[in-house]
């Protein structure tokens, strides 16, 4: 049950939250005209009841209006709450450029959402060029407040060696902060420490005790560890079925990794009833969204027909897949013996289908 988590994985889980206040006592028409006249507070409440629809209906394309009139008025959290819209494409096309624009002034002012946001974008390079010094600086500046996201950030930094020194102990250090603010992915992360031993004695059971309580928390990651546990006997006693209760958690959220271990349960049989037509499903899955192991697998399924109905062409294209990133012998084996059965024009629909999905399955262009 080693990690091989990165503080990339980490940071899709990073929220964006936006600092709204909206001042219930004003009249919304009231709240209209001031703003109307220049008021800067007024701006940026106004702004905020179209946010959330606070006696007026809820529009935020509106929000985002006012919150352009109070930020260019000097209004710091406008500012964050522009930047937020920006990152998100709310009431305003999704420009991460403009959303840097915008978290830098509040992060200059000392604003942690600033700088917690702001770290993101430095450290997934959108909108801006990647730094991952910048973002761990900024991280550090947010965590020191009390940011748990920040800390989380900061914490993965120092475990992946990325911004700043590697060093396993300042990472368990800010894990342990985040997690003790119910922080779900800092509680997996700092789990994973005591599971490995990184940064602290190794200690299976109280690690598996932090990820527990992340996976109660609806985590998909952490269900499918939980569940990788109770299949090992990592810190709890084994127990196929629990596992299977767990990837099957995780799976219903479409977490992939756990999609391809309830397929290969239903395959062995394994904490459940065999299910060859159930595994395939659930590799299907997995397999779309460019799990490897699982396109390799259900491509096997396609060729032997085995819970679902033969098809040679549909096995070729997913061993090819697989064989992009599965450094296996028996996979490009696999895949020529396949090959021969088939014709030269479906052989190139096929390749044709590859670079189509693969084309498609791409992260999405920096804005």
């Amino acid at each position: 049950m080693s990690s091989r988590r990165n503080v990339r994985g980490l940071s899709l889980v990073f929220a964006i939250f936006s600092i709204v206040s909206v001042l219930s006592a004003q009249d919304a028409s009231e709240l209209k005209s001031k703003a109307e006249s220049g008021d800067v507070a007024a701006q940026s409440s106004l702004a905020d009841a179209y946010h959330v629809g606070k006696d007026v209906p809820k529009d935020a394309a509106e929000a985002v209006r006012w919150w352009q009139k109070a930020a260019g008025n000097g209004d710091l959290e406008s500012q964050v709450n522009l930047g937020i819209a920006y990152q998100l494409g709310a009431g305003v096309p999704k420009n991460y450029a403009a959303a840097a624009r915008w978290y830098r002034k509040g992060a200059d002012q000392g604003n942690a959402v600033a700088q917690s946001n702001l770290a993101v974008l430095y450290h997934l390079g959108l909108g801006i060029t990647r730094d991952d010094a910048e973002a761990a600086r900024l991280w550090q500046k947010a965590a020191q407040q009390g940011v748990a996201v920040a800390q989380l950030g900061l914490g993965a930094a120092y475990e992946a060696g990325q911004g700043v020194v590697k060093n396993d102990a300042e990472a368990v250090r800010w894990f342990q902060r985040a997690a003790d603010k119910g922080n779900p992915t800092a509680e997996l992360a700092l789990g994973m420490q005591y599971v490995n031993g990184a940064g602290v004695p190794k200690d299976p059971v109280l690690g598996v005790g932090w990820i527990r309580k992340s996976a109660e928390q609806g985590n998909p990651e952490s269900q499918f560890w939980l569940g990788s546990a109770y299949q090992a006997g990592i810190g709890v006693a084994k127990d196929d079925v629990q596992a299977v209760l767990l990837y099957r958690k995780a799976a219903d959220q479409g977490f992939a990794p756990a999609e391809y271990n309830l397929g290969q349960a239903y395959d062995s049989g394994t904490g459940v009833a065999e299910n060859v037509g159930e595994a395939d499903r659930w590799w299907l899955k997995a397999a779309e969204q460019g799990m490897a192991e699982a396109q390799y697998n259900i491509g096997l399924a396609y060729h032997s027909g085995t819970g679902v109905e033969k098809n040679e062409v549909e096995a070729y294209f997913w061993i090819n897949l697989a064989a992009a990133s599965l450094d296996m012998a028996s996979v490009g084996e696999s895949r020529d013996t396949i090959e021969k059965l088939l014709t030269p024009a479906q052989i190139a629909d096929a390749q044709a289908r590859c670079r189509q999905w693969t084309e498609a399955h791409q992260l999405a262009p920096v804005d």
